[in-house]
């Protein structure tokens, strides 16, 4: 690779939802002439790309797991997709739009310097890339960046030992001795796909979890069509809701209901599926009211209790703390623990000591011997992906030192004394359905860029006073929910060190909506054209 620099219009990070569709924005709607797209991955998927354990799924339902704008008749048949599906619905939505060829894989960027002087992005590739770019667009995604656990002898276990995001193509586990360790997403459904044909399944749980069943099954012809038939209807309801899941969220309090009524709609809904329909469409104060919200984690303790039969099992599995963080579904959880090769170890109380040769030494000094060891151990999220990455704005401010102490933007798009850098899903944004949260805000990054345009200044950025004023929103939203009183990336305490804080804006991307429409109705007020 030479050292020539090369000028483009724009560089995008990230090959999943949010690369693709900024991409697709910059080259077909803003029209610039050369947008170059990075992708670490061999080829598209983003988060889809990196995640090929098995029982990879979304938990959003399919209709709605994708832009409101791709409307051509769906391939999917399931209620929920599997990765691989969504992977090759990303590649196909990207060859359909011509972005394919623009990007560049197995490519990491390692350094996004901000030249003043020519008010150019210049960046720099693991590969020996060199670009110049008027726009720098980092879409990495919120879940990311691997936490993987620093155990003592991690590295002379003989067997494979790997995270869940980094799954090693062509893995068969059948007949293996496996841990995994962590029942968040990955670990959850790991267990639930695998635990029938592995020779032995041991699961090490830090923190019991509030899992409900994801209850995935066919879409038949009929249902798809009634589905399109509705569509207009469901993609209103998707971004006028506080979470956009494309299902009605319930405005009764648990609390206004008898103990009866109660039990009916949780267990209609449990046996409905889905985490996020179990947490919003059941009441809506579950997320507010620690009173309620103890009225849903009662119904699922009752129900670990009623399929776990071993009852010290299912007591480990029970949850003490609220129900909330972000709310978890997989299939066949609980069911597993039936099975006579699945185990269940504490580690919150007898902590893991050390990796060994052949497997785990545990504090008390037991030693389980494995042929495959999962971290199923959560990310460094949301900020975390951007921790590899030198980004210097003006003045030589560098990003990951502004962010030490929490990690801000002004609408999770734009960061003060960074002109021209726009993120996708940065800290601040919407909790919600990520395809149409990245929509919404693709749109609005496309709006910003046109205005600079259309203003004849050559850099946008966050004011520095409107960006602490949303923070200080972001954070007191984010203290009134039981979200703030749960353990959760969705909080920034999943990593030891980090410093607590929201990374999202919890009031629902409908009020999300609003604020961005104030703001562009408003000619921009909170951002600095120059």
């Amino acid at each position: 690779m030479s050292n020539e620099v090369k000028e483009v219009d724009a560089v995008v990070v990230g090959g999943g939802f949010g690369g693709t569709r900024l991409l697709n924005l910059l080259k077909n709607k803003v029209k610039l002439h050369s947008v170059v797209g990075i992708e670490k991955g061999e080829s598209l998927g983003g988060t889809w790309y990196w995640n090929q354990y098995p029982g990879a799924q979304t938990d959003t339902e399919s209709w709605v797991y994708r832009f409101s704008d791709e409307r051509e008749p769906p391939k999917w048949n399931t209620r929920y997709l599997k990765g691989e599906a969504l992977r090759e619905q990303i590649v196909e939505s990207a060859r359909k739009n011509g972005t394919f060829e623009d990007f560049i894989f197995g490519t990491e960027v390692r350094s996004a310097h901000y030249d003043e002087g020519s008010k150019r992005w210049e960046i720099s590739t693991d590969r020996g890339h060199k670009f110049s770019a008027t726009y720098f667009v980092t879409a990495v995604g919120i879940l990311n960046n691997p936490n993987i656990p620093t155990y003592p002898g991690i590295d002379t276990f003989k067997g494979q030992a790997f995270h869940s995001a980094r799954w090693p193509k062509g893995l068969d586990v059948t007949g293996k001795r496996v841990a995994v360790i962590g029942t968040g997403p990955s670990g959850s459904q790991i267990t639930g796909a695998i635990n029938k044909i592995v020779k032995q399944l041991t699961v090490f749980q830090q923190r019991a979890q509030y899992i409900t069943p994801v209850n995935n099954r066919p879409v038949d012809e009929i249902e798809r069509a009634e589905i399109y038939k509705n569509y207009d209807t469901i993609w209103d309801t998707v971004f006028q809701s506080l979470f956009a899941m494309g299902f009605v969220e319930s405005k009764k309090s648990a609390l206004e209901a008898s103990e009866e009524e109660r039990r009916e709609v949780y267990e209609r809904v449990w046996n409905k599926g889905g985490g996020f329909r179990f947490f919003f469409e059941t009441f809506g104060d579950l997320g507010t009211s620690i009173e309620a919200n103890e009225t849903a984690a009662a119904f699922v303790r009752s129900k670990i209790a009623e399929i776990v039969k071993d009852p010290e099992t299912a007591k480990l599995l029970q949850p003490t703390g609220h129900y909330g963080g972000r709310p978890l579904c997989a299939e066949g959880y609980y069911e597993a623990f039936a099975e006579p090769n699945v185990s269940l170890v504490d580690i919150a109380s007898n902590p893991v000591s050390k990796l060994t040769e052949t497997g785990i030494e545990l504090q008390d000094g037991k030693q389980l011997e494995f042929d495959v060891i999962i971290f199923a151990t959560g990310f460094d999220s949301v900020d975390g992906s951007y921790r590899n990455v030198d980004i210097t704005g003006r003045e030589g401010v560098k990003l990951n030192d502004v962010w030490k102490n929490g990690a801000t933007s002004l609408y999770g798009v734009s960061v003060t004394q960074f002109p021209n850098l726009f993120l996708v899903s940065g800290p601040g944004g919407p909790f919600s359905n990520i395809p149409p949260s990245i929509e919404v805000q693709g749109d609005f990054i496309t709006k910003l860029i046109l205005e600079s345009q259309a203003r004849g200044t050559k850099t946008v950025e966050a004011d520095k006073e409107a960006q602490g004023k949303w923070d200080e929103t972001v954070q007191a939203i984010s203290a009134v929910t039981i979200f703030s009183k749960v353990k959760s990336w969705v909080q920034n305490d999943n990593v030891e060190g980090k410093t607590k804080y929201s990374a999202f804006f919890l009031a629902g991307l409908g009020n999300y909506i609003a604020k961005l429409e104030e703001e562009t109705g408003g000619k921009y007020p909170s951002f600095r054209f120059e």
